[in-house]
C-alpha cells in the first residue's frame, strides 16, 4: 500500500492562489478603466466633430448668401437703400440676389437668420453650440471702385460640461461677387 505525502507534492498554496487572483483583478480593473476612457474620448471627439460640422455648415450658408448680396451694412436694422461701412456691428444686413433683405444676428447663444428683413428669425447654429461673441465688420461697401467685403468673427464653445467643452474662435472673410447672368 502506497501512502501519499502531501508535503512534497507540487502545486499552489491557498495564499499563492489568493495573491494571483488579486493581481489579475488589479490588472483587469486598470485595463477596463483604460478601455472606458478610450470610449469616452471617442464619444467626445465624435460629438465635437458633429457640432463643428454643423457650425461650418451654418457659416458656409451665411458666406454663400452674403457673397452674392449687395447693399451691405451692419448695426441697426433699417431699409437697405444704401450700403454702409461699419467698424463692428452685432447685426449684418444684405440684399440677396433675389431682392430679399437678409439679417444675421446673435440672439442669446445662437446665430439667427431672417429672410424677411427681421420680421421672423430662425436659428442656424446647432443647440449644442454656444456663441459668446459675433461681430461683423463691413468695409468698402460705399465705395464704387473697391470690392466690398465683410469680416465675421465668431467666438464660442461646444459641449455642455466644462470638462468636455471645445472652445473655438472663427474668423472668415466674405467678399462680394457680382452675379453676371
Amino acid at each position: 500500500m502506497k501512502i501519499f505525502n502531501f508535503k512534497s507534492s507540487n502545486g499552489f498554496t491557498l495564499v499563492e492562489l489568493i495573491i494571483a487572483i488579486a493581481l489579475f483583478t488589479l490588472i483587469a480593473s486598470f485595463s477596463i478603466g483604460a478601455v472606458l476612457s478610450i470610449f469616452s474620448a471617442n464619444r467626445k471627439a465624435r460629438s465635437s466633430k458633429t457640432v463643428v460640422d454643423n457650425l461650418n455648415f451654418a457659416i458656409e450658408n451665411m458666406v454663400r448668401v452674403a457673397r452674392f448680396g449687395n447693399n451691405y451694412h451692419c448695426g441697426d436694422i433699417a431699409p437697405l437703400s444704401v450700403s454702409r461701412d461699419c467698424p463692428a456691428g452685432d447685426n449684418f444686413l444684405a440684399l440677396n440676389f433675389e431682392g430679399n433683405t437678409l439679417v444675421y444676428r446673435l440672439n442669446g447663444v445662437a446665430i439667427q437668420r431672417s429672410d424677411n428683413g427681421g420680421s421672423t428669425y430662425t436659428d442656424i447654429t446647432p443647440s449644442e453650440t454656444v456663441i459668446e461673441n459675433l461681430k461683423f465688420y463691413v468695409l468698402n461697401s460705399s465705395s464704387n471702385n473697391k470690392q466690398p467685403y465683410i469680416i465675421v468673427v465668431i467666438k464660442g464653445y461646444s459641449g455642455n460640461r466644462p470638462t468636455n467643452q471645445s472652445k473655438f474662435s472663427i474668423q472668415t472673410l466674405i467678399s462680394q461677387r457680382v452675379l453676371n447672368i
